[in-house]
């Protein structure tokens, strides 16, 4: 499996990487720290799983999700499995992408390993 973090809050990004690494340890993580890298990394990476902020520089978290359905829709990839962490609320446009359960689910900060690891595990 392949995992892309993207989260531009360095203790943010090693928590995640670290439970992850606890409940996931055979596969593939890659962490980047703004949209626009996330959409880069996608390209080059086809993950299975997005963990992604909202709130990042550069390219936020929605238009980096709207980027990555748009590259799938175009390339006929499959869409990864969206879990957006936020500890804001949510606008109506990211409520529309969340009503999309197959491909996405929101998980606020402060959040755990076991939200995580349990979150990826029913959609795998």
């Amino acid at each position: 499996m392949k995992i892309l973090i993207a989260d531009d809050e360095h203790g943010i990004r090693l928590m995640f990487k670290t439970f992850l690494r606890c409940g996931f340890s055979d596969s593939i993580i890659d962490v980047v720290v703004n949209g626009a890298e996330a959409v880069s990394a996608f390209r080059d990476g086809k993950h299975d799983i997005l963990l992604i902020d909202l709130h990042m520089p550069v390219k936020d978290g929605y238009q980096a999700c709207l980027e990555i359905q748009e590259i799938c829709g175009q390339e006929n990839l499959k869409m990864p499995f969206v879990i957006i962490c936020t500890g804001f609320t949510v606008s109506k446009e990211v409520e529309k992408l969340l009503a999309d359960k197959t491909h996405y689910t929101l998980l606020r900060k402060p959040v755990d390993c076991e939200q995580i690891i349990d979150t990826i595990r029913a959609v795998t």
